[in-house]
């Protein structure tokens, strides 16, 4: 059971560009130009899922975000019995590997990645 009392930290996009830029000892402005292009690239990619292909980006080792289409469907509504046309949509999804997780694990236990 998940524990709501226990504080969270939140990383806004700002904090992170913060961090970024910190690290690899370049100007903020430069990261912030870099985050939005891929953030932009991303976007563009996943809303480019149709009929004939689904889009899979792996976004770092480990997390990829997949975006499915979803075709316009013809169902019939179970309470009314009408029969009803869906709208075609994008379903997008974030997956983390295990191994991953492991990474994260063994990274707070040793304090060093």
């Amino acid at each position: 059971m998940e524990n709501n009392d226990k504080p969270k930290t939140v990383y806004t996009k700002a904090q992170i560009i913060k961090m970024a830029a910190r690290s690899a000892r370049i100007r903020k402005s430069v990261v912030e130009d870099v985050y939005n292009a891929i953030e932009e690239e991303i976007f563009k990619a996943l809303s480019s899922a149709d009929e004939k292909s689904d889009i899979s980006i792996r976004l770092f080792e480990g997390i990829t975000i997949d975006s499915q289409y979803i075709p316009e469907q013809t169902q019939v509504n179970n309470l009314t019995g009408k029969t009803i046309t869906t709208i075609a949509k994008i379903k997008a999804k974030a997956n983390i590997t295990r191994h991953y997780c492991g990474k994260l694990f063994k990274a707070g236990a040793d304090g060093d990645e």
